[in-house]
């Protein structure tokens, strides 16, 4: 019987192979918020291009909250208000809040979220004022208490997108995370969340001060956690990869998570779908290219259609240049333009997830072979048909 595929292109993976590091800073997080029984205080935020795998390893880091006997809630900003999103998945989640209780705070709050006897309107339209942030400090401290009387270590709140958040949702989280930390004993709680690369910069633009949020990059993975991302999951179903073939494939992810997937889901096909003492070799890599190719062109062109016109003729401009990076006075003299007319297109990119700040002065695309892809294509108009 032929096994399925272990490889989960645009899926969220179970395993997340050269995150240790990442792994290991949650992990002493909870230890301490755990042994000291008091928030932890310093909010942990994994920043990093679409495709590397940060909603896998939010999701892991809550796995490994939860073994440790953490309760946890999990939001996807930018569906709606985030503080909204957020009481409502408290109220949802698997702290089993009481109705009633969560309905008269979250009407103290003005929140229409679906909770049974918590139904009014919203009114988080305007920015957060002080009494907005109180009770939304109200609401986590008896998240924080629900989960001790329930016999929960302690309460970990995991928000991916963040970036996405809107300002005043972000403004009123931040505000109540420094206003927590002023009583922290008695408060297990802690906040951990993932966004692309420029989310420092969205979330301190709406609250100064969370510049001293903990942003922790996560980038590609390096030649050793690509093997053991591709032979891990063969090896638990009794497969082997021929060395030649798994340097091939490892050298033509380029360290990228979605690709490594990508790659490996292909061979996986091409060898039929091996059983228990099967081989991937260099023959199914070979086989696999024209799959492989399909997929990717697949998404440099989803990536492309996002762009508006002018952001079409940005990312030309830059995939026009030599080099990695590219610098924004580069970009400019190539539209015509004062760098300071860049401000807009640049923005909406990185909210897109198409490019990355590089270093100062310089950006970068984020995803391997999309500067090829434009010099092929784009120029030609052939990208959008």
């Amino acid at each position: 019987m032929s096994q399925p595929s272990p490889y989960t292109p645009g899926e969220i993976a179970h395993d997340v192979p050269g995150r240790a590091d990442h792994l290991d800073r949650v992990a002493d997080l909870l230890a301490v918020m755990s042994t000291r029984r008091r928030l932890a205080g310093r909010v942990h935020v994994f920043v990093g291009p679409r495709g590397v795998g940060k909603t896998s390893l939010l999701r892991e880091m809550q796995r490994q909250a939860e073994d440790a006997g953490h309760a946890s809630v999990f939001v996807t900003a930018g569906h709606g208000g985030l503080v909204a999103s957020l009481v409502e998945s408290i109220g949802l989640g698997p702290l089993k809040w009481r109705p009633e209780a969560l309905g008269a705070r979250l009407r103290e709050m003005g929140m229409s979220v679906g909770v049974p006897g918590a139904r009014v309107e919203a009114t988080f339209d305007r920015a957060p004022d002080p009494t907005v942030v109180r009770r939304l400090e109200t609401v986590l401290r008896a998240a924080a208490a629900e989960a001790v009387e329930d016999s929960r270590v302690g309460t970990v709140l995991f928000i991916d997108e963040l970036q996405a958040g809107d300002r005043d949702g972000l403004r009123a989280l931040a505000y109540a995370w420094q206003h927590l930390q002023a009583t922290p004993d008695g408060l297990p709680l802690a906040l951990v969340c993932a966004g692309l690369g420029h989310t420092e910069d969205v979330v301190t633009d709406a609250a100064s001060f969370a510049e001293r949020f903990a942003y922790r990059p996560v980038g590609a993975l390096t030649e050793a956690a690509t093997r053991e991302a591709l032979s891990a999951p063969a090896t638990a179903l009794g497969v082997g990869w021929d060395m030649d073939a798994l340097s091939e494939v490892v050298d033509n992810a380029q360290g990228y998570p979605y690709f490594v997937q990508v790659h490996g889901d292909a061979v996986w096909r091409a060898a039929g779908r091996p059983d228990p003492g099967g081989r991937l070799t260099r023959a199914h890599v070979q086989q696999a290219r024209d799959g492989v190719h399909d997929d990717l062109e697949a998404l440099y062109r989803s990536r492309w259609a996002k762009a508006s016109p002018s952001e079409q003729r940005f990312l030309s401009a830059m995939a026009g240049s030599d080099g990695g990076s590219v610098r924004r006075g580069d970009i400019a003299a190539a539209l015509g333009v004062p760098t300071e007319a860049l401000g807009m297109a640049r923005r909406s990119l990185m909210d897109k997830g198409l490019i990355e700040v590089a270093g100062h002065g310089l950006l970068s695309f984020t995803v391997p072979g999309f500067r090829g892809f434009l010099r092929e294509y784009a120029d030609l108009g052939e990208a959008d048909g």
